[in-house]
């Protein structure tokens, strides 16, 4: 298991360190587009606080519209951008980034599904959690510490599980379903090596944190700079060159059956 653990990391700091190597030569292109998302962001949260009480209820709506295929759309743009850089193609035609109303549609959906998916882990741990009352823990402590950490389990072995469907959306013009069930039989085997893959990415956020803990502000603004002008342009990076490494060695079936490969 140690051996495991040791080539798992290995795996995870190579990926990292080879999407560092291209945000390199590429830098502007990437972070331009990570920079477009948190421009997006903070208008649309600004304008939706400006705006309040002045427009009508179409304008806003139509306003919502609007930053929401500004906001996905950019992120598959980004998503494009990394496959392609991962694959070794540096240029392409505009119209190779921007994905088509069916891919929009098909990502949006399967967010929807994710945050339904939440609240039916977060409904089922509330269940599991529910003997603890007669074994004296208070409410309070279930509903604020226990249910939340054992629903960000839950959670974060799915978002591994489901985090390629993005990419078989864009790659192969799947619609969600067949993206998803690709995503879990892709990722079968595979759960350490991306949980490993994560930690690293996470890594600076979390030493950042620490240190805002500890009340050392000079080392978390170092490193709150690190995440914001390193770590967060490479995110799509990594997981794209973790996508085409993992393409070449999958023998699955083109369209797996989802239940045969959540275990």
């Amino acid at each position: 298991m140690l051996e495991f653990l040791k080539e798992s990391t290995f795996k995870a700091n190579d990926v990292f360190f080879r999407a560092l190597n291209i945000l390199k030569k590429h830098y502007i292109s990437v972070a331009g587009l990570c920079f477009l998302l948190f421009v997006t962001n903070n208008l649309s949260a600004f304008l939706a606080m400006y705006l309040s009480d002045i427009t009508g209820s179409a304008i806003k709506v139509l306003l919502l519209i609007v930053f929401v295929v500004l906001f996905f759309g950019l992120q598959l743009v980004l998503i494009k951008r990394a496959i392609l850089l991962a694959s070794n193609v540096e240029h392409a035609a505009l119209k190779t980034y921007i994905p088509s109303p069916k891919q929009f549609l098909n990502f949006l959906f399967g967010l929807v599904i994710y945050s339904f998916l939440t609240g039916v882990v977060y409904l089922g741990c509330s269940i599991i959690c529910m003997p603890l009352l007669y074994m004296g823990v208070q409410m309070e402590t279930i509903l604020s510490e226990i249910n939340p950490a054992l629903t960000g389990i839950f959670m974060m072995l799915i978002l591994i599980r489901i985090s390629f469907f993005p990419f078989f959306i864009l790659e192969k013009n799947h619609n969600i379903f067949r993206a998803g069930r690709l995503s879990v039989a892709f990722t079968k085997g595979n759960v350490v090596n991306l949980f490993m893959l994560m930690l690293v990415l996470a890594s600076a956020y979390i030493l950042q944190l620490t240190f805002e803990y500890f009340d050392y502000p000079l080392m978390a603004k170092v490193l709150s700079v690190l995440n914001t002008f390193i770590i967060i342009p490479s995110v799509s990076l990594v997981m794209a060159i973790a996508y085409v490494d993992m393409m070449k060695e999958y023998k699955g079936s083109d369209d797996p059956e989802l239940f045969k490969n959540i275990i």
